[in-house]
């Protein structure tokens, strides 16, 4: 992303789509490991993941499955690094000042493209100091409530509106998807919820599951565990279909509300000026690793719905995203800094 964006109305420009065919002359063995363009093998040593947020998430999880796969594609370790912290500013901002080599990578997930909506003071700019590499997968948000609570969406709604300043929900962090995607359904179902952010959707969900917090949007593999254990009520899932995991929680639309098609989505990026060779034998390999049926069919078992795709459609998926960002931050009149 090298051209320079403007401070709050963002265009995310395309870029061109990337080539993935390997120099003439390369013996096919020989370029599994080979970038174009006469750069030595990459990778030839250990490859460092950048997770922005805590362990524990889904973002931490698939960081994590993809890291293992890559490494036994490479023959290197991937490792994951998680550096948490102010909606993943501090981690990503370690990404961006890493040495353009390929040996530094980052996970981004909805509030790459919400902070600069919503800030500042980013230490970096979201749209020039990074090189898209690939959407990697997604999940459904589901509405996720403590016990104590009533046990169905009209009548959670309905306790809402006779105690309309009672309830509070937490976040992964102001401007993370799951602060935009509470206040989406507040709009939607007509309710009003004091915001509590935390660093992180892991921990956000404990609080929940721990009865502090009255609800939160978790998305959909970390909400089922607790569901299925009965430490938590899953009231919606923000999907147009039920889900095969949580067959028994309902869809909005099935509540008699306008549907709501939101969750978490997660993708890869690279600082700027990376080469183009090296970015294309990463993008490669990450849309080899997702295309295996084994490891694919694995992810959709935990919730995940896996996407893939070129660095142009990465970034024209992302200008989209910040579009209808932009109309609920506009909405709700949240601003962070």
């Amino acid at each position: 992303m090298r051209k320079k964006a403007g401070k709050r109305r963002t265009v995310i420009k395309a870029l061109p789509a990337l080539a993935f065919g390997m120099a003439c002359g390369i013996t096919a063995a020989h370029a599994a490991n080979q970038p174009e363009g006469g750069h030595s093998a990459y990778p030839s040593k250990t490859v460092r993941i950048v997770v922005p947020f805590p362990v524990g998430g889904s973002m931490d999880g698939l960081a994590r499955q993809v890291a293992q796969e890559l490494g036994e594609r490479w023959g290197h370790a991937v490792v994951v690094d998680n550096r948490d912290g102010a909606s993943g500013m501090i981690g990503l901002s370690s990404v961006a000042k890493a040495a353009p080599d390929g040996y530094t990578l980052g996970v981004v997930a909805n509030s790459f493209v919400a902070n600069p909506l919503l800030r500042n003071d980013l230490p970096y700019d979201a749209f020039t100091s990074f090189e898209p590499v690939s959407l990697l997968a997604s999940v459904p948000f589901v509405l996720a409530a403590k016990t104590s609570l009533p046990a169905s969406l009209p009548e959670f709604i309905a306790h809402a509106k006779a105690q309309p300043d009672a309830l509070d929900y937490s976040s992964g962090g102001s401007g993370t998807m799951s602060h935009l995607g509470a206040e989406m359904l507040k709009q939607a179902i007509g309710i009003n919820a004091t915001h509590i952010p935390y660093r992180g959707q892991a921990p956000a969900l404990t609080d929940v599951v721990s009865g502090h917090v009255s609800f939160t949007m978790g998305n959909l593999p970390e909400v089922v565990p607790h569901a299925r254990a009965g430490k938590l009520q899953a009231l919606a899932i923000m999907s147009n279909a039920r889900s095969s995991l949580l067959p028994d929680t309902p869809t909005l639309a099935e509540s008699g509300f306008t549907p709501l098609n939101i969750g978490s989505w997660y993708g890869l990026v690279a600082p700027r000026d990376t080469p183009q060779p090296v970015l294309n034998q990463i993008q490669k390999a990450v849309s080899d690793v997702m295309a295996q049926p084994v490891f694919r069919g694995k992810l959709e078992q935990q919730g995940f719905e896996v996407v893939g795709g070129t660095p142009a459609q990465f970034e024209a998926f992302m200008h989209r995203e910040s579009a209808i960002y932009e109309k609920v931050i506009d909405a709700a009149g949240i601003k962070t800094q």
